[in-house]
């Protein structure tokens, strides 16, 4: 029979308690321990990167315009990556080929829409951001750089560039300017030249200009007969309102014709990869319509100067040639998207980078102003008449 044990209870409890503290010692600290490496292994991964949906057309009649603009793009987010994001998250610009053609432009919309795309760069032509937009009625959204949109305030796309009616003014300021009284215009007939019309309907006749007009089909391969019917007795200048390398067609036809009217093509052909195509058949007066950062010693701000500088010197590292048009407008689209970047605190919330750009300046090359009741970003100021000079374009000169 075992002996009775007649200690005191605390005594004999003892090896029990200090046992029990132990025990409960060890699960602390392994519990701060797997704490400490979950919290660790957090910190080490990665957030996840924020996708920028990109839709250019690298294919089709519209290639000179996405290949320039994609340029930028992929400057700007590599530039950006290299530095380590932002907020500690990577962009991953995802670029969809809508080959100029409007069903693609909104088949790429849904496939980025589906990988959960932040914020669009919606580069398409007219007819691909139409197509695109009902898409778009509930965000994400969407930066685009043709001027024929005119986005409503309730819809969630902004206009980056001016108005095609902005642009149309400068032109007829230019005419006014050197007392010209007519001028004839060779429209293409898809939704851009459209637009093109509509504005020259509104500007021109209000200006006291003539205006002879002449369309041509996008799949033409000369432009004699549209010259014929309207580069006659009177004409100040000769516009084409047509984007893309297509436009070649109208210059091609304009040489063989051995006009010396200046002729003035659309913003969207005031690029390099537009003047190396036409650069056999080159006008005596090439002109364009464009945004002042072209021709920086015009812009007033200090500030936007040096921005600009600052910008031609990265894009001139990076591909060994000055930017062009294309390549400034499509800097104003990047420094709106990063803008919102840095400070929506979801960019996926459409609502949220709505009312912040509808609210905040952004300063890029110019200053860049949506408000509640405009989503269109740059205006009449903003344009000139530009005048190639052989290496460089500048303020144009007089109609004579």
């Amino acid at each position: 029979m075992r002996p009775i044990n007649t200690a005191p209870m605390t005594e004999r409890c003892a090896p029990l308690a200090h046992a029990l503290r132990s025990a409960a010692q060890a699960l602390g600290l392994a519990l701060a321990a797997s704490a400490w490496l979950h919290t660790s292994a957090l910190a080490q991964t990665p957030a996840s990167p924020i996708i920028v949906g990109e839709i250019t057309p690298l294919t089709g009649p519209a290639a000179t315009v996405g290949t320039r603009l994609n340029q930028v793009n992929r400057l700007w987010a590599d530039d950006l990556n290299r530095r380590g994001g932002i907020n500690g998250r990577r962009i991953e610009l995802v670029t969809c080929n809508d080959e100029s053609r409007p069903e693609r432009a909104a088949s790429c919309t849904r496939d980025l829409i589906e990988r959960g795309t932040s914020l669009f760069l919606l580069n398409a032509l007219t007819a691909g951001v139409r197509a695109s937009m009902p898409l778009l009625t509930n965000g994400p959204v969407a930066l685009v750089l043709t001027p024929n949109i005119l986005p409503a305030p309730g819809t969630f796309v902004f206009q980056v560039s001016p108005s095609e009616t902005d642009l149309t003014q400068a032109i007829a300021q230019w005419l006014r300017a050197g007392k010209a009284s007519s001028l004839a215009v060779v429209a293409a007939t898809d939704a851009s030249g459209e637009s093109a019309i509509q504005a020259a309907r509104k500007v021109f006749p209000a200006a006291g200009i003539d205006m002879r007009l002449a369309r041509i089909d996008l799949r033409a391969t000369d432009a004699s007969s549209q010259l014929a019917a309207v580069a006659g007795e009177g004409v100040g200048a000769i516009y084409s309102a047509y984007s893309g390398g297509g436009a070649g067609v109208v210059v091609k036809s304009y040489r063989n014709f051995d006009l010396t009217l200046p002729l003035i093509v659309s913003y969207a052909n005031i690029n390099a990869a537009f003047l190396r195509l036409i650069r056999e058949d080159m006008p005596r007066r090439l002109l364009g319509t464009s945004i002042s950062a072209l021709v920086p010693e015009e812009l007033a701000s200090s500030a936007a100067r040096a921005r600009t500088s600052a910008f031609a010197q990265r894009y001139q590292e990076s591909y060994n040639e000055p930017p062009d048009m294309l390549n400034l407008i499509g800097k104003l689209s990047v420094d709106t998207a990063e803008a919102v970047l840095r400070n929506v605190k979801n960019p996926a919330d459409a609502r949220a980078v709505k009312q912040f750009l509808e609210t905040t300046a952004v300063e890029s090359l110019h200053t860049i102003r949506f408000s509640p009741e405009s989503h269109v970003g740059l205006g009449e100021a903003d344009t000139m008449v530009v005048e190639w000079r052989g290496d460089r374009w500048a303020r144009a000169g007089a109609v004579r």
